[in-house]
This record gives structure tokens, C-alpha cells and sequence, in this order.
């Protein structure tokens, strides 16, 4: 079994009421947080002995919000200690024995909404959940258990090169071109420049309205894209192999006309989607070092940057081997994964965040 976590949207018919027990509940804990970076009490049993009578007198919670909003407070503080922790008033409220009923009822707090997931979907309360509130909506992000197939012996490798003309290529000769979503990453740009220059009521409201859908996009073709990724090496019995461009962005300068689309470039969530699709299907993944992966003849071996004329073309400098640069990306990231030079074994996947509908 492997955990995921849940994005579940929450009916509710009266948003100021809930809204108000979010702002009460951070209250809470800024004033809880004074309170312990004040006195130095940051364990959660000894902050509880101080606090917690007067912190359900002052601000009216209940004693399970007690006992969670000292908890997140104690948190917080558990890594550095050095510098006051201060919530936003809408910030993420955790959920404790809340309940998942019929009809498609959740109950947290003495509070019961309804909720909209897709049909099938098996919500635990027995994890971790937490409500959150996004563009005046309120949100369950609830951890599930997911079963996880037994890992297969590969027999190869299948190597993927990450970019954003083309947002994966595999060593098949596959390419996942990003020319749609670039686009539309350029229209959406140009589209709140105009509507942030007006700056009328009607041009914030359609700002508002299409805050997030680049995001939600973007996601929707990496998810796409990783699916058919872990299908491609599932059905071949293969591992998947990914460059690890962890820190590219500080090591990388780019012009000032790119810089808009390399720091959109989401390359980590295309990971993170790859790797919990594949720990699920069972299947080998594995990182290699990219250094030289691009510059490397995969026919004799020569590493020069010279052998990358373009964004597209490879033709080597010393046997003219030719082909296309992302292909032959990948197809040194396959090989560097198969007689393992840089590559290592991944280990604990990260949960990202997929949306119940």
C-alpha cells in the first residue's frame, strides 16, 4: 500500500460561518505561537499544560480544536526555533476523528457538509486530512491508501528526456510535444497583461475566474503524459529512467525572453506524477545523472557541446551520426540507466495531490 492525498470539494451552504471558524482557529494558533516562542515551550505535552484552558476560554474552540491547534503550533516549531511561526488566518485547519457517512457526508468539528468525489472512491479517516480554503471554496485534502502491485525484474529500460518545446521524449523515438501548452501559457500571459492594465471591475473579475486555469491545465497533460509513460513501460516489462534535474533552475541562466517559460517549466510535477504512477503499477524507477546527456554521441561515445547545433538537431562532429536531440537524450539516459554510471534506485516517492471529481 502506498498513500496519496485526496483534493474532495465540500458543499457548503453558508461559507461566513465556516469561514469564521478557519479565521478563529489560526487565530488561535497565532496567539498560541506568541505564547511558546515567548516561554520557549515548544513540546506539544508541556504547551498543552500551559495553554490549553485559556486558549479554549479566549477563543471559544472546542477541546479536540484545543488539542489540534497546539499540535500544529508545536509543529511548526519542530525543525527552527529561532523565528516566531505565524498562520494565516485562512490557512490549512487539521482534521481529527472527522467521519465519512452515507450519502456522501463528511463530519468534523459538530459540523456536517456534503461532499462530491468520484463513484467508487474509498475516503479513510483514520489519515491525515486537512480543510482548506482556495479561491472561496473550501477543500478535504484527505490521505488515502492506495494498493501498490508487487515491483517487477525488468528486462530494460525505457528512458525519458524532460523539456519544454517537447515535455517528454521517450528512447522509443516518442515525442510529447509542449507546443499547446506553451501556447497557451503565452495567451494567458498576454490575456492578464491586457486585464491588469485595465484594471476595471469587470477585467479583475474575469482575472479571478481564471486564476489557476494554466495550473489545472498544465496538470491535466502531465498527468496524460505520465499515464502513458508507466502504461508504455508496464506493458514492456520495463523500468522507467528519468533525469534528475533537481537545481536546474539555479544552475541554468536564461535570456530574458525565456525566462517566463523555464520558471514555468513543471518539470518536478511531471516527476512526482511518474514516480507515484509507477510505484503503484509496479513499476522500476530510476534516476540518472543528466550531465552530458544531451551532448553525448550514443554511436561513439563523443561528448561535445558542439554535437547539439539546435534545440532539435544532434549530429555528432566525429561519425556524423544524426537524429533528433530529444530522442537522443533519452536514449543516453536509457543507456546510462542500463549500465548504471550515475544511476540510482529511487527510494521514498512524495504524495502529490490528485483531485477527486
Amino acid at each position: 500500500m502506498t498513500n496519496i492525498t485526496a483534493t474532495i470539494k465540500l458543499d457548503v451552504s453558508d461559507m461566513g460561518a465556516l469561514l469564521r471558524t478557519m479565521r478563529n482557529f489560526n487565530g488561535a494558533c497565532n496567539w498560541l505561537s506568541q505564547v511558546a516562542f515567548e516561554e520557549k515551550i515548544f513540546h506539544w505535552l508541556k504547551l498543552q499544560r500551559w495553554a490549553y484552558h485559556e486558549l479554549r476560554q479566549q477563543f471559544n474552540l472546542t477541546s479536540t480544536q484545543s488539542v489540534v491547534a497546539i499540535r500544529k503550533v508545536a509543529y511548526a516549531y519542530k525543525k527552527d526555533r529561532s523565528a516566531l511561526r505565524e498562520f494565516r488566518l485562512t490557512g490549512a485547519m487539521p482534521l481529527y476523528r472527522h467521519r465519512y457517512k452515507r450519502d456522501n457526508i463528511v463530519n468534523f468539528y459538530g459540523m456536517c457538509f456534503s461532499y462530491s468525489t468520484r463513484p467508487g472512491a474509498k475516503l479513510d479517516a483514520r489519515h491525515q486530512a486537512n480543510l482548506i480554503y482556495r479561491d472561496k471554496q473550501f477543500f478535504i485534502q484527505q490521505v488515502i491508501n492506495v494498493p501498490v502491485e508487487e515491483e517487477y525484474k525488468p528486462v530494460a529500460s525505457l528512458g525519458v528526456d524532460l523539456g519544454i518545446v517537447n515535455i517528454a521524449s521517450d528512447s522509443d523515438g516518442v515525442r510529447y510535444s509542449g507546443g499547446h501548452l506553451n501556447g497557451l501559457r503565452k495567451r494567458h500571459a498576454k490575456l492578464r497583461t491586457r486585464l491588469q492594465l485595465t484594471g476595471t471591475r469587470s477585467a479583475k473579475r474575469l482575472l479571478l475566474k481564471r486564476k489557476h486555469k494554466e495550473h489545472r491545465f498544465g496538470s491535466w497533460v502531465n498527468h496524460n503524459i505520465s499515464k502513458k509513460l508507466v502504461t508504455k513501460a508496464k506493458d514492456t516489462f520495463r523500468a522507467i529512467a528519468l533525469e534528475d534535474l533537481k537545481g536546474i533552475r539555479e544552475r541554468l541562466t536564461v535570456r530574458k525572453a525565456q525566462r517566463r517559460s523555464h520558471s514555468s517549466w513543471s518539470f518536478n510535477q511531471l516527476r512526482q506524477f511518474i514516480e507515484y504512477k509507477a510505484e503503484i503499477a509496479g513499476v522500476p524507477f530510476l534516476l540518472v545523472n543528466p550531465r552530458n546527456t544531451s551532448r553525448s554521441c550514443p554511436n561513439c561515445g563523443l561528448i561535445d557541446k558542439r554535437n547539439r547545433s539546435s534545440q532539435s538537431e544532434f549530429k555528432c562532429i566525429s561519425c556524423n551520426f544524426a537524429g533528433h536531440a530529444d530522442t537522443v537524450a533519452a536514449e543516453n539516459i536509457r543507456r546510462a540507466s542500463s549500465d548504471k554510471p550515475y544511476a540510482t534506485l529511487l527510494g521514498a516517492v512524495a504524495s502529490p495531490v490528485e483531485v477527486l471529481t
